[in-house]
């Protein structure tokens, strides 16, 4: 079994892979620049995984974003298309080029990965854990509130590009858990069939793409509307924005918003999804939660090298010893020392600890970037503390209060 870069003449092998792997969710355009990828790749490179007489038998997309971290923008290396040949299931070939991966990035100096899981349990097994949430309105357009003024509100045109960009640019580094990357974002917003903007005294303010989506109608004349991304910088964007929705009531059904925002639905005069799934009779569904990526800490030491700040002041000094559990990684499964003072974050070689936490590398990723709260973590048994009364602080110290939040699939 050998594992290296797949190479250009190989491509025919890779589409086969890729497509028998994932035959419902293979974008077109994927395979039509594969072949290009291979020899001068933008999007990432294809990491394959080929047995004795050099058939490809599974393949890894190896992305390079960089991520916010806790206001720290990141290197962070991205898992996607992770294929194994039909053929050869259950062989353990997707772990064996994860943990490649892993060490590939490591050696890197890259000390963050992330994926969007197919099975959330199969990662976790790698020590990925989750990250991301976002929830998926489905109000009817009647049902929006509309505010009145629209007037900032225009199509994206060609020489708007770069302006979009640096926009999207400056919210991803001021926004946790938001990812950049030179290939993808451009495409991730202008390939959506429409882009509007939102313009006040010639700046944009926020901006919103979407498409329309059949619905099963009686008339050809409605459709639903997809917003898939939406962001904007203040209360009047936004108001705006629901304002254009909430006026498409004569052509258009429902408005399908996926969003980080868990309040949204308070700008809906009626939230019901309209799907019929109220509980015992009248318990509305007013939204879906989602779960989108995941996230792990390749190298702890390289990751607390540059995170050397704390969300918010401590209130005492302290030393905190950090037991992690890592099956995959040998160089995290051990006890780090952190020693915290105000809004500092230092680690040491070693120490006396005051008090110590034990969790898998998994939920420790979720915990430093803002995923789920340590207090949650030890309520549901997940962490453990030697003394609760530390837990504010180290909350504080290695936590971050505002959760995760990205608009880019990979």
């Amino acid at each position: 079994m050998d594992i290296r870069f797949v190479l250009p003449e190989e491509v025919r092998q890779l589409q086969r892979n890729v497509l028998t792997a994932f035959p419902s969710k293979t974008p077109v355009s994927l395979l039509q620049n594969m072949e290009s990828e291979l020899y001068q790749p933008d999007e990432g490179r294809y990491l394959g995984c080929f047995d004795d007489n050099g058939t490809l038998i599974g393949s890894i997309l190896m992305m390079d974003f960089t991520l916010n971290v806790r206001g720290v923008m990141m290197p962070m290396g991205a898992a996607a298309y992770v294929s194994t040949n039909f053929l050869h299931k259950k062989e353990h070939i997707a772990r064996n080029m994860l943990r490649v991966l892993m060490g590939y990035y490591t050696k890197l100096g890259t000390t963050v990965g992330c994926l969007h899981p197919f099975n959330p349990a199969f990662y976790r097994k790698m020590g990925y854990g989750h990250c991301m949430e976002a929830y998926f309105y489905m109000p009817k357009a009647s049902e929006i509130r509309s505010f009145g003024h629209k007037e900032g509100l225009c199509y994206a045109e060609e020489g708007d590009r770069e302006e979009v960009l640096a926009y999207y640019r400056a919210y991803a580094q001021r926004t946790n858990g938001a990812t950049l990357h030179p290939y993808m974002d451009p495409h991730r917003i202008f390939d959506m069939p429409y882009v509007v903007l939102c313009r006040r005294q010639g700046r944009i303010t926020g901006y919103l793409t979407f498409e329309f989506v059949e619905v099963d109608h009686y008339t050809d004349m409605y459709h639903d509307l997809c917003v898939r991304e939406m962001i904007y910088d203040d209360l009047d964007t936004l108001q705006q924005f629901l304002t254009f929705f909430a006026s498409q009531v004569d052509q258009i059904d429902r408005v399908r918003i996926y969003s980080p925002d868990p309040y949204l639905h308070t700008m809906f005069r009626n939230p019901d999804s309209g799907e019929n799934r109220a509980h015992d009779g009248c318990i509305h569904e007013i939204g879906r939660r989602t779960m989108g990526n995941m996230i792990r800490l390749f190298d702890v030491a390289g990751y607390f090298a540059v995170q050397t700040h704390a969300c918010a002041p401590v209130s005492r000094p302290f030393t905190l010893a950090l037991a992690l559990t890592d099956s995959f990684l040998d160089q995290n499964n051990r006890t780090f020392w952190l020693r915290i003072e105000g809004e500092s974050v230092q680690l040491m070689p070693e120490g006396t600890a005051d008090v110590t936490l034990w969790a898998d590398i998994s939920d420790f990723s979720s915990l430093v970037i803002g995923a789920i709260p340590l207090a949650d973590f030890v309520r549901l048994g997940r962490i453990r503390l030697s003394d609760p009364a530390y837990l504010r602080d180290i909350q504080r110290a290695i936590g971050w209060d505002v959760k995760p939040c990205n608009y880019t699939y990979f």
